[in-house]
């Protein structure tokens, strides 16, 4: 089967109504790899140990989207956009998937990427986030911060967002380090705009990834969904001047579940 197939496949079941994550990823579990997921009878994956992670209807319902010429021909609409628009789709199958995804059942088993995505190489990451209107003292905090830890080899992980996310990106790269922008959108979308400059600087020699696929503007629920995925890369993470009921709290919330290391600077 050719890459593009395979990738097809992978955009169509993200794709699906009622199916999320978590249900992607248990189906690829049960069944090995997303061919055999398009490929094995409804009986089969019934039989499966995992299957209460599914449940019967949303099995159905898998079994029958699979079939839907019109949601394929999405998909290959989708990844034709994403090759015409320099946007590499990483599957769960491709070695430069997050390794730090694994165990994590509600992680993307699809992600749109520009620039490298080599986090893999990376043995630290750290995740560095917090208020968008933030102090003098926590952007001296978010600058030194993330030119200490490039320093050292590890990974700055942020959302691009204004204030200590961007603070953080840019002396991670003003100190040659890599690192990663998560977006609540397309990553064929700048958000916020006046980041542009921001933002081509990071694909040159870091990455910026979504789960989402291009030309998904940004909404506010997907920023709580992005928080997850920059908790899950994110070795340690690192919050500065962020308030209660913030943003933030989202991405703690998720470090924790994740068993990874939260200090508040």
């Amino acid at each position: 089967m050719t890459t593009d197939e395979i990738k097809i496949r992978y955009i169509m079941l993200t794709l699906m109504k009622g199916l999320g994550p978590v249900a992607q990823n248990a189906l690829l579990d049960i069944c090995g790899n997303v061919t055999n997921c398009f490929e094995v009878s409804y009986d089969d994956i019934i039989c499966a140990d995992d299957m209460k992670l599914i449940g019967k209807n949303k099995i159905s319902s898998f079994v029958l989207q699979r079939k839907d010429m019109a949601l394929r021909s999405h998909a290959e609409e989708l990844l034709e956009t994403s090759k015409s628009l320099g946007i590499d789709v990483v599957t769960r199958e491709d070695s430069s998937f997050p390794d730090r995804f694994k165990g994590i059942k509600e992680m993307p088993a699809v992600l749109y990427t520009k620039g490298c995505l080599k986090i893999n190489e990376s043995e630290r990451s750290a995740g560095i986030v917090g208020a968008r209107r933030c102090s003098p003292e926590g952007k001296e905090k978010a600058i030194e911060l993330a030119s200490r830890v490039v320093s050292c080899g590890t990974a700055v992980i942020s959302g691009m967002a204004k204030g200590i996310d961007s603070y953080a990106h840019t002396a991670a790269l003003k100190s040659r380090g890599y690192t990663i922008a998560v977006l609540g959108n397309g990553v064929d979308i700048c958000y916020p705009k006046e980041h542009d400059r921001l933002y081509e600087e990071i694909i040159r020699t870091g990455c910026v990834l979504s789960e989402y696929p291009p030309g998904i503007v940004p909404k506010e629920y997907y920023f709580p969904r992005r928080n997850r995925i920059i908790a899950a890369l994110s070795d340690t993470l690192y919050v500065i001047d962020a308030g209660r009921r913030s943003g933030t709290e989202t991405t703690i919330e998720s470090s924790r579940k994740y068993g990874r290391e939260v200090i508040a600077v």
